[in-house]
């Protein structure tokens, strides 16, 4: 009889006595595998080193930031000027949260989908694909502002935003599976180092959206940025490296992975992290109408949000590198957000707090540093969970996790616009705010207590099987009974 536990433990043969396999760290007894692997480097402490970056890893790193700044500044351009724009068509506030949420709920419904395909059509494709479709799109998404029918101008937004997200579906999703490829032993920090361009991108999409729609109205931000994706796209073309490992590689289940408890629970973490950026897409401007600034100046207050995400994102990628247990990351950084939005509105609760550009400003960047603790370890977790109950460590693996992780992000994209919406017309901008306040903290109060009883199972089955040499955690070590329905 033969049990097999993740990917880096060989097989054992069961002669019904205690054995155990010095290679794969393995414990059998019985029916019953004790597992104890390592995730970063041998039990005994030592690291593998890691090796300096190629030029061809240079070159493709360069690629997908570039292509990373552009792609999320496109997607964020519209936010200091299209709901002022809308609202002179008619459009409310509610129903402009929705065309902000649009391109949140088309990257739910084809992320898993992109992550099921990918292994057969390759990443670079799929990645190359999606930049052309969303440089596309952006160009037509400038034409809109020449339709006057109200009907027709909504239709033509949800149409155009719908396609310009499966473009970014399709990037997203191959954009993470690229990096383990591309980049196997530096995965976590370079992650953190493009979510740095990614924020870049978010943040300077409403500056540079609010500079153009100034100069040029409102088709030439779309004009400017449309072209310059479609030029990155063919840049990638010739440019970004071909991932090393087979692109044939069955995928795995994604069911079978939404089963893991603490995959379930990281995806929980990063819909209300998720939400707590997007909300702000539809509610932010119209909050700030009675300081009357000016649009380049509302894309300046989101610069401060996304900036600071971007800035701090390389740390946190690096902690979780780094670090034993980066549980404490996600969870402080809920925790942090919860206590910040409480300032930004401010709170009804906060009566001895006067609301000002200045409280503004120092909020938003605030937040945009706490929903980065929050966000940057999330997609390491689930792949540390997922390996460590047995599944594969390959492309088939990392295309379905991608593809989770965008489409549980874009949920969250989904839901923050319009609650933040719809919240917004109905208590105006202090219950909104609050009201996220709340939903981080009881997010963050879930997750630490989930964290804490999972890591004292994990110290009790360690003790129990006279384990004291691995140190348990999310990083250096797991402990799977059998075949991880014990886990927690």
């Amino acid at each position: 009889m033969e049990k097999n536990c993740g990917d880096k433990v060989s097989r054992v043969e069961i002669s019904g006595e205690t054995t155990t396999s010095e290679s794969s760290n393995t414990s059998v007894e019985g029916d019953t595998v004790l597992c104890c692997k390592s995730k970063r480097g041998p039990i005994d402490g030592k690291k593998k080193k890691k090796t300096k970056f190629t030029i061809k890893q240079k070159v493709s790193l360069a690629m997908l930031a570039l292509a990373d700044f552009i792609c999320f500044c496109s997607v964020s351009i519209i936010s200091p000027f299209f709901p002022a724009e809308s609202a002179k068509k008619g459009v409310s506030v509610s129903v402009s949260g929705l065309i902000f949420g649009v391109h949140a709920i088309v990257v739910v419904l084809t992320s898993p989908i992109f992550g099921k395909v990918l292994p057969k059509f390759g990443a670079k494709y799929i990645f190359i694909s999606g930049l052309l479709v969303s440089g596309i799109s952006s160009l037509a998404f400038g034409l809109i502002y020449r339709i006057d029918d109200y009907t027709y101008f909504v239709t033509a937004s949800f149409v155009i935003r719908a396609i310009s997200a499966l473009g970014a579906s399709a990037y997203s999703t191959a954009g993470y599976v690229l990096i383990i490829n591309i980049f196997p032993d530096n995965a976590g920090a370079v992650r953190g180092l493009l979510e740095t361009f990614v924020g870049l991108g978010i943040s300077a999409g409403p500056g540079i959206g609010g500079l153009l729609y100034t100069i040029g109205g409102f088709g030439l931000p779309f004009y400017v940025v449309g072209i310059i994706t479609i030029v990155i796209a063919f840049l990638n073309l010739f440019l970004l490296a071909r991932p090393e490992k087979n692109q044939l590689e069955k995928s795995e289940s994604l069911i079978n992975l939404l089963r893991l408890p603490p995959v379930l629970v990281t995806c929980t973490l990063l819909i209300v992290t998720s939400m707590t950026i997007s909300y702000l897409d539809p509610t932010l401007e119209p909050h700030l109408r009675k300081f009357e600034l000016s649009a380049s100046q509302v894309g300046l207050m989101f610069l401060l949000l996304s900036g600071t995400y971007g800035l701090s994102s390389p740390m946190w990628g690096w902690l979780s590198d780094k670090m034993k247990d980066y549980t404490w990351i996600m969870t402080t950084g809920l925790f942090c957000s919860s206590v910040v939005l409480l300032f930004l509105g401010p709170s009804p609760v906060l009566t001895f707090v006067e609301d000002s550009i200045c409280l503004n400003a120092v909020a938003l960047s605030a937040l945009g540093v706490s929903t980065g603790m929050a966000l940057i370890p999330t997609y390491q977790y689930i792949s540390d969970s997922a390996i460590e109950n047995g599944f594969q460590e390959s492309l088939g693996t990392h295309s379905v996790i991608a593809g989770l992780w965008s489409s549980v992000y874009s949920l969250g994209e989904v839901i923050g616009p319009v609650l933040g919406g719809t919240l917004m017309q109905n208590f105006e901008f202090p219950v909104t705010s609050s009201t996220m306040a709340l939903i981080n903290f009881v997010g963050a109060i879930l997750a630490l207590i989930y964290f804490k009883l999972k890591h004292m199972k994990e110290k009790a089955l360690a003790e129990k099987h006279g384990i004291d040499n691995v140190v348990f955690g999310e990083i250096n070590g797991i402990c799977t009974l059998g075949k991880g329905e014990d886990n927690i």
